[in-house]
């Protein structure tokens, strides 16, 4: 993290307990009556390092991505920018599936000016926009991009809404025959993912050389 992101010792043994309870019980359990008991201190404690949970969140969020994600640069001339992409959402992805409801915390949470999560968006328009494309498409890129990647890894991760239990769940009515066909279609998480990923990186492309209208 950046030095402005530092946090005290005691900061990080708590966003540290939060990310543990995250992983034993979940966003909607996370609460800091919870954070508490696993501290072994009275909820004031807590407020007295962070003003609410959403501050805690918003470090749990930072911890998440920069411990997957690490420090990464622009795109450098001689790679293209949708490897870069690929590569870069690739990584996003996995730091929000490496929690229970990492998808959750990560949407949910306030990007730092200088965190991980504004650095990427940052990287991620200058390695577009180097390439010729204009910020108009390389805002649309990157907002669809963004919002297909959390509503996979949140569908992903919640568990009673996950594509493969469908047909347990659907009406046997006899009238879901596509349905019921496109999940026979299978394919693992990650290559529904990579293929959705490409299909919007080649819009993205094709944007980029239309001509002006």
């Amino acid at each position: 993290m950046e030095d402005h992101l530092k946090l005290s010792e005691r900061q990080q043994e708590i966003v540290e307990a939060a990310l543990e309870l995250l992983a034993e019980k979940g966003y909607d359990e996370l609460s800091i009556r919870d954070l508490g008991k696993k501290l072994d201190v009275k909820a004031p404690a807590i407020y007295w390092h962070f003003k609410n949970k959403a501050m805690i969140v918003d470090y749990m969020a930072e911890h998440i991505l920069q411990k997957k994600m690490g420090n990464f640069v622009p795109r450098e001339r001689e790679q293209s920018w949708q490897d870069w992409l690929i590569e870069h959402i690739t990584l996003f992805r996995k730091a929000m599936l490496s929690y229970p409801d990492g998808g959750r915390v990560i949407a949910g949470a306030h990007p730092f000016p200088n965190g991980t999560l504004a650095k990427f968006l940052e990287d991620s328009f200058v390695s577009l926009r180097s390439t010729g494309m204009d910020i108009r498409t390389a805002r649309i890129v990157m907002l669809t991009v963004i919002r297909y990647t959390f509503g996979c890894v949140i569908e992903e991760q919640a568990d009673e809404h996950n594509w493969e239990t469908l047909p347990e769940r659907a009406i046997n009515s006899g009238e879901l025959t596509n349905i019921m066909e496109a999940i026979q279609v299978g394919g693992t998480d990650d290559e529904n993912f990579m293929t959705g990923l490409k299909l919007i990186i080649a819009g993205g492309n094709e944007a980029m050389h239309a001509p002006a209208p």
